[in-house]
Parts: structure tokens; sequence; C-alpha cells
């Protein structure tokens, strides 16, 4: 991440963050006792803030409550410095105190303690204030300005000395006297974004022997994949297989002779070594990027084909490393990125749990960039997942039944948290667990994070968002099937492309019949159609996503009990140029999200009770096919497609 410090020559305000306008020149990094959630409803638009969606932060009892920004440009200067944003505090203005009204903002950096502060009070509850904190004259401490500037800007609710009980405040329309504009350097990750990808694994070691001989010809496979995705940007294949982490795809290392120092298992035939080169180079040929993934579990999983080659590992960081098998395997694959790294354009780390655990996923990643500068590193220490306000994970609620039990699952977020990474790494659940048809929290939550923000900020270090979806129920196995068609993948591809996210597919090799070593005919009739419809001109439109009957997180009401009919709401005129008329026969329906055709918002209203008929202002959209999203309480939504045309 590269800071670009500025000095203040002017008073003039630059809006930072704001959800109705979708601006996040700002990263929101971190919160202190208590929840943060964006994209909420307004709840006074009669005052000073119209707008229809804010920011929400429900503080924790205590006495400190912060919500941390990270700068893209640092502050080194406070001439003529000022941070202006509304807030609002929802307790009635009789109940505020000199404790309970406090708002400030801080200014600090990651690693200096030194900050910048300033206190101010709401002088009324329940209702919109704007809050300017002037820094101008306030002196910058030379450790500051030495170590490049203050990174981080926090908000602070109501600390002092004395606890304040659970409190909610909204925020919107952050604004600062320097405008926060994005690295003008080119980021590492740039040529990832806006791509989407396939896998095409390659075992190795003596798995790939046997393969190669049953009659796998994975260069001729690799080619289909030139020959028919011309539009795939990306492609990943293996440096050590998924789960077997023992089996290299490749045998030359360039620090260790692999088959007679270790054992001959865990690397390819004399035969067969070239093979990982010449499937690599196909896709180099083509202008495809290659990310080579990585099991980072050590040899932990050896045992499972055969107990002398977990002897052997044991024996050989034993001997050689003084039993420090971190050292050993560190070594080890050093040894191999030394031999791929002019082929390489990035890693997926995966299985890092252990690394982590151990402490030592930051140097190996190190170890990475030290020996091949150029890629890009995807690795992820911990898992993200999307919660409510109280910070409990959403779930879903896989079997259609309220029960809390272990098949629901987490709906996981593709955020940057750690200061390593390019790329997030992380890969849906397997669709396959989840309710028909199995996609649809991804669409609701993931997919929208990545298509709103594709960038992620931690400790200023920003990060592309990438997703690897999985094609079958089972990760990489043939016999299981499909869990999603052409029109869901294509709607994925679409959205993540189009809003310069990135993604890949983990698709399959055939392991049957005459085909072995090409991808799984059903995959590639899915992937090409997403080729054909990306390169057609004009670019193929998607079938609008909408939630299917029987889907619901835990705790919310099934879908199929609210006995709603989508025909109970009129839209005219259709097409539209100025307004959209909007007739509704129930007062279920209460709001309403207008979309893009790749799933970024672009209008909301909230439909209040009472009112059978409203309007929306189409002024402001381009001619084109838009999506309108209905919705209540209970999540229940309908979509329809209407047609904007000046």
């Amino acid at each position: 991440m590269f800071f670009l410090a500025f000095v203040q020559i002017s008073n003039a305000q630059f809006l930072w963050y704001e959800n109705e306008s979708n601006i996040y020149k700002i990263e929101q990094e971190s919160t202190s006792s208590g929840t943060f959630l964006r994209d909420v409803p307004n709840p006074n638009t009669t005052g000073i803030n119209t707008n229809t969606t804010v920011s929400k932060f429900n503080r924790e009892e205590g006495t400190s409550a912060f919500l941390q920004f990270d700068l893209y440009n640092t502050v080194i200067d406070f001439s003529g410095y000022a941070v202006t944003f509304k807030a609002y505090i929802d307790i009635p203005t009789a109940a505020l105190t000199a404790n309970n009204s406090k708002i400030s903002v801080h200014l600090s950096h990651a690693t200096v303690s030194s900050e910048s502060e300033i206190e101010l009070n709401f002088t009324v509850g329940q209702q919109w204030e704007t809050f300017t904190f002037n820094f101008n004259g306030t002196s910058i401490p030379n450790a500051i300005i030495n170590a490049n500037g203050y990174q981080h800007i926090a908000l602070g609710f109501a600390n002092g000395t004395a606890s304040v009980p659970t409190t909610t405040y909204y925020i919107d329309s952050i604004s600062g006297t320097t405008d926060q504009i994005v690295d003008v350097a080119p980021h590492p990750a740039s040529w990832l974004s806006g791509s989407w990808g396939i896998t095409f694994p390659v075992f190795g070691g003596e798995r790939l022997d046997s393969e190669v001989a049953g009659g796998y010809n994975l260069p001729a496979g690799a080619q289909e994949v030139v020959d028919e995705l011309p539009a795939v940007g990306h492609v990943i294949t293996n440096l050590s297989y998924f789960a077997h982490s023992h089996y290299f795809a490749l045998r030359q290392n360039s620090n260790v002779d692999v088959a007679t120092e270790i054992h001959e298992a865990l690397v390819p035939s004399v035969a067969n070594q070239n093979i990982i080169f010449e499937v690599m180079q196909t896709f180099i040929d083509d202008g495809k990027k290659v990310i080579l993934y990585i099991s980072t579990n050590y040899l932990d999983r050896a045992i499972d084909d055969g107990a002398d080659i977990e002897a052997a590992w044991i024996n050989y960081y034993t001997n050689n490393f003084a039993g420090d098998e971190y050292a050993a395997y560190k070594d080890l694959i050093e040894g191999f990125v030394l031999e791929v790294k002019d082929y390489a354009d990035g890693y997926w780390l995966d299985t890092t749990s252990k690394l982590h655990n151990d402490g030592h996923l930051e140097d190996f990643v190190q170890m990475i960039k030290n020996t091949d500068p150029t890629a890009i590193i995807g690795a992820q220490p911990t898992g993200l997942y999307f919660t409510d306000e109280n910070g409990d994970n959403l779930l879903v609620d896989s079997d259609g039944i309220d029960d809390e039990d272990d098949s629901d699952y987490r709906i996981i977020k593709f955020e940057a948290n750690s200061t390593y990474q390019d790329y997030t790494k992380g890969h849906v659940t397997p669709l396959g667990q989840g309710a028909p048809p199995n996609s649809w929290a991804y669409e609701e939550y993931t997919i929208p994070n990545m298509v709103e923000n594709p960038w992620s900020m931690y400790e200023g270090n920003t990060v592309l968002k990438h997703v690897w979806f999985p094609i079958r129920e089972k990760w990489h196995v043939s016999s299981h099937p499909i869990v999603f068609g052409i029109e869901d993948a294509y709607r994925f591809t679409k959205r993540l492309v189009q809003a310069n996210a990135a993604l890949t597919f983990a698709t399959t090799i055939d392991d049957t019949g005459s085909d072995k070593g090409y991808m799984m005919d059903d995959e590639m009739l899915i992937m090409k159609a997403i080729n054909d419809r990306l390169i057609s001109i004009p670019i193929a439109e998607c079938e609008p996503y909408v939630r299917p009957e029987g889907a619901h997180l835990v705790g919310e009401a099934a879908l199929s009990v609210l006995n709603y009919n989508s025909s109970e709401v009129e839209f005219f005129p259709n097409p539209a140029s100025e307004t959209l008329t909007l007739n509704r026969m129930t007062s279920e329906v209460n709001h309403i999200t207008v979309f893009n055709t790749i799933g970024t918002k672009v209008l909301e209203k909230v439909w209040h009770n009472g009112s059978t008929t409203t309007q929306l202002d189409m002024r402001s959209l381009d001619s084109g096919i838009y999506f309108v999203k209905l919705s209540n309480s209970n999540h229940y939504s309908i979509t329809r497609k209407i047609i904007v045309s000046k």
C-alpha cells in the first residue's frame, strides 16, 4: 500500500463515505464495543438528512466504543483541516447527559501511539445533527510526521470514565478537507480485478503417474480450455494437490532432491515431471494468468496414502532440521517456488490453519514474496462471516426447519483481514449444503458486498475480493452432481466481473472414458455459455435473482408461509422515462430497491404503511434494463424487470 501525504490548502470538503451515493473512499476497518451495519433505513428523513439509507452503530454497554476507518491518503498537516459528518442518537433529548452525548473524532497511526482527537456533543436526540471537527491549528507530533502521517480515523461514541448503556447511533455523509483517492500506483493484483477463471487440477506425486498410466491427457485438456474459453483470464492449477499436500505436481526442487531424500511417492516420475510445465505454458501462451494452489498443512495427510511416506517425512525433518517441521516445510516449498516462479503469476495458500495457529503464516507468505517478488498471494488467516446487529453469525436454514441444527451454515464475507494478502482466497460453503437453489444466501450477502466495493483494506493493506465457487456438490469429484446451472453461474460471473471483483470456478477433471484429463463435459457446457455471453456484443443480460420459496435464515419465517402473491403489485408505465408508479393490494410489501443489470443498487425507497400507491423518480437513471425488488420485514421479496427509456 502506497500512502500519499497531502498538505491541506483549502477548506473545501470532499465526500468520503455515504451509503446512498455508494461512495466508500475510506474503508471501515474495525469496531470496538459495538457492531456496525451499512445500508440500513434512515430513522428520520424529514430533517437535514433525506438520504434513504445510512449506516448504523450499535454501541455496547461500557466506557468507550469506536468505529475505525482506514485512510487511503495519510494526514501530515492540519492547516485548514476538518472532518464533518451527520449523526443521529436514538434516545430522546431529555435523556441526553454530558457523558452519553459525547461524540468524537480520533486520528491515529497503526504503530505510533500518539493521536489527535476532538470531542463534541449531541444537542438533540432522535434528530440528525451535523458535526464539524476542526483540527486547524493543532500540532501533529513529529513521530507521526516521521511515520508518514495519520493512517486511521475513528469515530468515538460516548467515551469517558462512566459506563453508558447500550445505545444506537446512525452516521452518514462523512467528509474531509482532503480527498481520499485510491492508490495511484498499480496494485499487484490489478490484473486479477475483473477476471473470471477456472480450475485445472493436476494431481501430482505418484497419483499423477497412475493417472497418466490410466489414459489421462492433461496437456490436451489444457488446450481445450484455451480453444473453448478465450474469455477466461486466469487458471488455478496445482503445486500441491487439494488436501493431499504431500503430492507435488513437479519433481525438480532447488533445495532438496525430494525423491531420494524424502520419498519417491511425493513427486511424479521423470517421465511425467514436465506435465505441469506443459499445462502452465499452454495457458501462458494464450495470455491467461496462472495461479498455483498450495495446500499448506505440511504433509499431514501423508498417512492416508501410506505410513512409510509419513515416516520418511518425519525422518527427513528430524535429521536435517533438528526436528523443526516448519523449517523443513518452508525450505521444501521455497525450492519448488524457485522452479515455477517464471511461470506463476500468483499463489493460493489453502488449509492455512496450522501455519496460522503456529504463528508461521506471515513468515511463510514473506518467503514466497521474497522468492517470487512479482507474484500475488491469497492467504486468509481466518474466515469472516456476515453477522446480525448483535454480532451473531447469520445462519442459513439449510433444511427448511428452524432448528439450528448442524447443517445450518454461515455466510462467508470476503474482506481483508491481514497485512500480507493481495486477494481473498476463501471459497463459499459447498452449495449443495444450502437451501435450493443453493446460491441464494451468497446472492443476497456475499456477492452484493463484493459488487459494492471490490477492494478491501486492512491496516493499510489493500486487497482484491476474490471468490472460489464450487460447481459440483463435492469439490472436484466427478461423480457428484452439479449444484447450479448456466443462469446462476452466468449471473455470478457477470455481476462480479463487471464490478471488477474476481471469481474462479472449481471445475473438475474427467476421470472416466476417453475424456480423462479434460474438463467435465457438463461443466464445460456451463463455462462455454458464460464465455460466449460475456464476449457477445452487446453483452448478454442475466436472469434476475429471486429468492426461492422455502429459503430463509435461521430465525426468519419461511417464505412459503407468507402466501404472498406477486400479482398484488402493479408497475406502470413499463418502459418508464421519468416516473414509475407502483400500486399494492397488501401492506406486506414495505421496501423498494432498484438494481442495474450488474446488481448495483441505484434507487431505494421505504413504502410507508397506509399508502397503496407510490412513485419512483427515474430521471437520474440512464436508459436500459433494471430490476425492481419489493420486500418486507421477513426478507420475502419479488423482483420485476423494468425498462427505462429516455
